[in-house]
């Protein structure tokens, strides 16, 4: 998959921005902070989750004194060439492809499939079991329709239970049919979630070794309320029927995959509470490439990789291991506030410097 070209209105620090990328290539953006270079990163991001990997507040995505942005786009993807379009507004989004609505996002998202790695990702080992989550499902969302659709129906069935039990009088029956919805979708989706975080470890586990000197190990585990490995509509209902005297003292559902969580355990130590930054940062890095390899094997091709500030506390050993790691067919993106030496990289690679919302081809000094 590649960006062929992309053109901003209004996004961010752009007035009106065209740019043209290479296929399969490595973009490096040089640049001081602030100057734009991110905001290309996330443009592309944008059009693959419809959403910033920044800011929750559409307004902070539009440029000062204008009402909306608009994000358009030539992709190529499995040899054909789609037209994408997005204009927004803090209050709406209008989706085009080939030229024509589309009327979903959730049949927009995922036509781009582009991975990040940023800085504030390394939240992930710390934050709360929620941001794991979300980090497993906009994978599987753009990896399985079966899984968008169940864990779509999942979220309305939870909010419907939930909004069931502070109903006064309580509906029983429409609890207990709510409930069953909710244990159909889990034996869905609880297995797609083990696979993909089995799969996840294992590719990890062999691109880890290159960030390191010593033999490091990486075990994700999946933590759920029931056992995977055993018969699931037994245990779900069991869980149900269990809880549902708390859940109605209580008026919320108390189980459910909606309290999953993952835990990352580096060399049978708890990643989050032993592993220093250089580690994590290793790990996070690994994840990264594992995830576009498992796409690569679903989908025939792999993702766009957007790698934010990747160089900032990289040394050179883990620098050269990551450049030696990026797939050769895969269209990447770097940003850097640092020097590039062209000759850290063996296979075609574009430079750009940006400054103050502009972008031109080759590096040089910024006074």
């Amino acid at each position: 998959m590649n960006i062929k070209k992309l053109r901003f209105a209004h996004f961010r620090n752009y007035e009106l921005a065209s740019f043209s990328f290479d296929p399969n290539n490595i973009h490096v953006l040089y640049g001081r902070n602030a100057q734009g270079k991110t905001n290309i990163l996330e443009s592309i991001f944008f059009l693959s989750h419809l959403r910033s990997f920044r800011t929750s507040k559409m307004q902070s995505l539009i440029q000062h004194d204008h009402d909306a942005f608009t994000i358009e786009a030539e992709i190529e993807k499995k040899g054909r060439t789609e037209d994408l379009k997005i204009q927004a507004a803090p209050s709406k989004k209008k989706l085009f492809r080939y030229g024509n609505p589309v009327p979903t996002a959730s049949s927009f998202v995922g036509i781009v499939n582009a991975i990040l790695f940023c800085p504030d990702d390394l939240s992930l080992f710390s934050d709360s079991p929620k941001e794991r989550r979300q980090f497993m499902d906009i994978e599987l969302v753009k990896l399985s329709k079966s899984y968008t659709a169940k864990l779509s129906r999942y979220q309305k069935l939870l909010k419907d239970r939930n909004n069931a039990l502070k109903a006064n009088p309580v509906n029983s029956l429409l609890i207990e049919t709510y409930t069953q919805q909710m244990i159909e979708d889990q034996m869905v989706l609880i297995p797609q979630r083990e696979s993909f975080l089995q799969e996840l470890e294992k590719k990890a586990n062999e691109i880890l070794p290159y960030f390191s000197n010593k033999k490091e190990t990486l075990t994700i585990r999946y933590k759920t309320f029931v056992n995977p490995q055993k018969d699931l509509k037994e245990q779900l209902e069991k869980h149900y029927q269990d809880s549902l005297a708390k859940d109605r003292m209580y008026k919320t559902t108390s189980f459910g995959i909606h309290k999953d969580d993952i835990e990352f355990v580096l060399n049978g130590k708890v990643l989050r509470q032993t592993a220093s930054q250089g580690q994590k940062r290793s790990v996070l890095l690994a994840l990264k490439l594992a995830i576009a390899k498992i796409i690569k094997e679903k989908s025939g091709e792999y993702p766009i990789l957007l790698l934010d500030d990747v160089f900032s506390e990289l040394d050179p050993t883990r620098r050269a291991a990551l450049i030696g790691q990026l797939p050769e067919d895969m269209q990447i993106f770097i940003t850097t506030t640092d020097q590039v030496n062209p000759a850290w990289f063996d296979r075609p690679a574009r430079f750009y410097t940006v400054e103050n919302g502009k972008m031109k081809e080759g590096i040089y000094d910024i006074e």
